[in-house]
């Protein structure tokens, strides 16, 4: 049906689940009171806008240039101050934002370890890490259980689509164990086929 990431995912943007889920991981975080949030993998943008609607200075990126037009695009429409940019994790600063997100990344990138430590290293002393992630759950056949008898059938299909996007992905939760995190805390989300993890780096 969808043959463009792009198109696939500004679609599921739509969707009442795919919306919530999201402003709940983002919702775990404090008010931004102006605060750097870095959105890594971005796509077309949802969770830097939510970002930015909590008052952080929400900055997206993609390394898919045609990610970052469709996230531009829906900010100028929606009004959010949110910005985007294309680029890569491996390429930021290290120590340049008090929270840095990822939301289903992990996933796509073929070396796990070097992103999750990128990541970590974006991070500055007294900040978090958002990650939120499919867990082994997410799959086609797991889709029409996890959400409400009611939900429309294009969004029953828009779930099913993004499992078969994800399935056989999981990131291990043991991929964490290595990072010096303060403290870390789990939120299952979407009857267990998400999983929101934030760790807080402490303050040397």
């Amino acid at each position: 049906m969808f043959r463009s990431p792009v198109v696939l995912f500004t679609w599921l943007q739509g969707a009442t689940f795919y919306c919530d889920l999201h402003a709940r991981a983002v919702s775990l975080l404090p008010a931004g009171e102006g605060r750097e949030w870095l959105d890594f993998g971005t796509g077309p943008g949802l969770v830097a806008r939510l970002a930015a609607a909590r008052g952080y200075r929400a900055v997206g990126i993609d390394s898919d240039a045609r990610m970052i037009r469709a996230a531009q695009r829906l900010a100028r429409c929606l009004g959010s101050p949110a910005r985007f940019r294309t680029g890569s994790v491996f390429d930021a600063r290290p120590e340049s934002a008090h929270v840095v997100s990822a939301c289903s990344l992990l996933a796509v990138v073929p070396d796990k370890e070097r992103a999750v430590h990128a990541l970590w290293s974006t991070v500055q002393p007294g900040g978090t890490l958002l990650i939120v992630e499919p867990t082994d759950r997410m799959e086609p056949a797991n889709a029409a259980s996890a959400i409400e008898s009611g939900l429309p059938a294009k969004r029953i299909l828009g779930l099913r689509l993004w499992a078969a996007a994800r399935a056989g992905r999981a990131v291990p939760p043991s991929t964490w164990d290595s990072l010096p995190a303060a403290s870390k805390s789990r939120v299952d989300l979407l009857a267990g086929l998400v999983t929101a993890w934030c760790l807080h780096k402490g303050v040397a």
